[in-house]
């Protein structure tokens, strides 16, 4: 699907602007329908709130980042990731659709990094032998089946000494998941962005 209709995008910040190739959602749902995708919704295709919230916050607090090995999941678009590579030593940005790794590809040859690699990672399958310093995750709080499963994840990247920046929208479904992980919350910051409120969390053990 890597000839889905596109545009660029400049998502601009207080000092830099980076560019973004952006899929044509509507063509992106027909390609599913095509195939008889098992996804209901290619999520990954639309840049969500809280993602440009964790960008903004990663520039804001490029310290949680510097000189660190970085692995972002579930990334969509990789947006996030983009303006990490300016300060990690190395970033793996990844997502479970192959479309969307397809797009972060592009879109960080669009940037010319060469710190950062794209991959397709399913964060219920994480391997184990991976070494990171810092996990990025944002708007992956939107599904109560998916909870449990979640929880069990960030106990155990939190246990190997990894710190966790989650943004997330505020929404009542996932405000008892938010509420577990209260306990190893080191920094907690609300911001707006196109009049939805979001949280961005650091998470320490």
């Amino acid at each position: 699907m890597n000839d889905l209709k596109k545009h660029k995008e400049y998502f601009r910040l207080k000092d830099l602007e980076i560019p973004l190739w952006i899929p044509d959602l509507n063509a992106v749902q027909l390609s599913y329908q095509q195939k008889k995708s098992e996804a209901a919704f290619p999520y990954w295709a639309k840049l969500w709130p809280a993602a440009c919230v964790l960008t903004a916050f990663i520039q804001e607090h490029s310290e949680l980042v510097k000189n660190k090995r970085v692995l972002e999941l579930a990334a969509g678009l990789g947006l996030p990731s983009l303006l990490a590579s300016k300060f990690a030593s190395s970033v793996l940005c990844s997502d479970y659709d192959a479309t969307a790794v397809q797009f972060i590809q592009m879109n960080l040859a669009l940037n010319n990094i060469t710190n950062m690699k794209a991959a397709q990672i399913d964060w219920t399958e994480m391997p184990s032998t991976f070494e990171y310093d810092v996990l990025l995750m944002s708007d992956i709080n939107y599904d109560p089946t998916n909870f449990d499963g979640l929880q069990k994840l960030f106990h155990e990247i939190l246990e190997k000494g990894v710190t966790i920046l989650l943004s997330t929208p505020q929404r009542l479904v996932g405000k008892a998941f938010i509420a577990e992980l209260l306990a190893w919350c080191i920094l907690n910051e609300e911001h707006q962005y196109q009049q939805t409120a979001v949280n961005v969390m650091v998470l320490k053990k």
